[in-house]
């Protein structure tokens, strides 16, 4: 913030008269009477501004220690970040709400981008203001300034080093099941110790990546769970460890205009390649994440039943439709058993 000092003001002084004591007086008082309308009006609105100009040139790493580096640790923190689907956040929010968490420490995150000239979306904003979260403590952060996807989702988690919570992230068109959690609790104590295990996906379908393969992956269903080295980023849990290496490489690299996060062979890397030819090199962070993976061969665990999460994309989905929503509690009931049958072992 700039400071005015008495300098300038001293030599504009010997150059003009000197007004007079009353007129003097009737200017001062006449903008502190401005300056404390306008405060009391919109202080929330003045102060944003101000953190958007202290804040906006700081870096990501920076910014990421400074707001996103918990001091405690919970058994469970949920990160939700969104932009400007209000109907969209409501509906993850309500399935978290209706999720079991079996008395464990919740914290949920909504994170909310600004878009590019500095604006929050007021209905995404009112909804996420307004949620009551039933199961733990409930935080909304307004992002400083425009992060885009890059931001939302390296940037709003970066856990101590050797942190034991389980960390989830969940972009806002998503709705989750209400055994999500058991699932994650599961795999965090089985596989973290692994040092080529980079996270746990809530998703249960994906396609094949091969660029000579076509379709959706199909594992034997005697595997309970099985590896595959693309992540799924329909609701990512990350292996602390390997999160935490991970954002260091990307805040070493990505500032390096002459390297490209290019995996040959893969669907991922024809897409990255569209969109920087199309101009958007903002729209696409999980390549990065694809990379470091191929680079240290390192996997994402998958489960081998009905996904934990739902998206709009997935084939016959129709919010409005009540016998899709039944299906989904129908799946969700015979993943439960198949978790309980995995802890067993």
């Amino acid at each position: 913030m700039t400071q005015l000092t008495s300098r300038p003001c001293k030599s504009l002084l010997r150059r003009v008269p000197h007004p007079s004591f009353k007129f003097f007086l009737f200017v001062v008082v006449f903008l502190s009477i401005v300056f404390v309308i306008v405060f009391e009006r919109k202080p929330e609105e003045f102060q944003e501004k101000h953190r958007m100009f202290e804040l906006c040139n700081i870096s990501v790493r920076n910014t990421r220690h400074k707001y996103v580096s918990f001091d405690k640790d919970v058994d469970l923190r949920i990160i939700a970040i969104v932009y400007d689907r209000a109907t969209s956040l409501q509906r993850l929010l309500e399935s978290l709400n209706n999720a079991h968490f079996y008395g464990d420490n919740i914290d949920l995150h909504v994170w909310i981008d600004r878009s590019k000239n500095g604006t929050i979306d007021s209905r995404t904003y009112i909804v996420a203001r307004d949620f009551t979260f039933k199961h733990g403590q409930y935080y909304v952060h307004n992002q400083t300034c425009h992060v885009g996807i890059y931001g939302q989702w390296i940037g709003t988690w970066y856990p101590r080093n050797g942190s034991s919570e389980i960390a989830v992230i969940l972009e806002d068109d998503l709705t989750v099941s209400p055994y999500f959690y058991k699932w994650l609790k599961v795999v965090h104590r089985k596989f973290d110790n692994r040092h080529d295990i980079n996270g746990y996906s809530l998703q249960g379908i994906s396609i094949k990546h091969g660029i000579d393969q076509d379709g959706f992956l199909d594992v034997n269903k005697t595997h309970k769970a099985f590896l595959y080295p693309i992540l799924g980023t329909w609701g990512f849990s990350p292996n602390n460890r390997n999160w935490r290496a991970f954002s260091d490489w990307y805040m070493k690299v990505k500032s390096d205009p002459s390297f490209q996060p290019y995996v040959e062979g893969i669907h991922p890397s024809v897409w990255y390649r569209h969109q920087l030819a199309n101009g958007r090199r903002d729209r696409m962070w999980s390549m990065w994440f694809i990379y470091y993976a191929w680079r240290n061969t390192e996997y994402t665990v998958y489960s081998n039943f009905k996904e934990f999460t739902t998206h709009p994309s997935t084939p016959g989905y129709s919010i409005e439709n009540d016998d899709y929503r039944s299906l989904s509690i129908n799946r969700f009931l015979a993943s439960r058993e198949k978790i309980s049958h995995i802890s067993k072992k």
